[in-house]
């Protein structure tokens, strides 16, 4: 956060203390957007190299079965790509959430702008860990 809205100024006008949070969700949803393409490209390169060496393995007369279970091993670790693409949107969608209440509350004297909703909105992703046998898939 900026050194303005860490010490809480109260002598900054409320439209311009909204401007300052508003900034702030918004670059904040700007980092998640970096984070989600950042894992995007470290999947589409892990699939990849996953995909090469499962065709090396099962190219070859007997596959090892030890090995094959960690194949799966690993397809279950990638899907934490796809769990990780939900909650980064889910957060990208209440920090505009929370920006447009902001505009609301500083382009209105109502207390009643922003709906209540926008903060009880359910997380898409239940999990804590990625382990084999504990991922909900939609």
């Amino acid at each position: 956060m900026t050194e303005e809205l860490q010490g809480a100024d109260q002598s900054l006008p409320p439209a311009r203390l909204v401007a300052e949070m508003q900034d702030e969700i918004l670059s904040a949803g700007t980092e998640l957007e970096r984070l989600e393409h950042l894992l995007s490209d470290a999947f589409l390169s892990l699939m990849s190299r996953f995909s090469r060496a499962h065709d090396i393995v099962m190219a070859s007369d007997s596959p090892d079965p030890a090995l094959l279970s960690e194949f799966h091993g690993v397809m279950t670790a990638l899907q934490f790509q796809d769990m990780s693409s939900q909650l980064i949107a889910h957060a990208r969608q209440r920090l505009g959430s929370v920006s447009g209440c902001l505009a609301g509350i500083a382009a209105s004297s109502d207390e009643d702008v922003c709906p209540v909703e926008w903060v009880q909105r359910a997380c898409p992703v239940a999990q804590l860990a990625v382990d084999a046998g504990s991922i909900e898939l939609f």
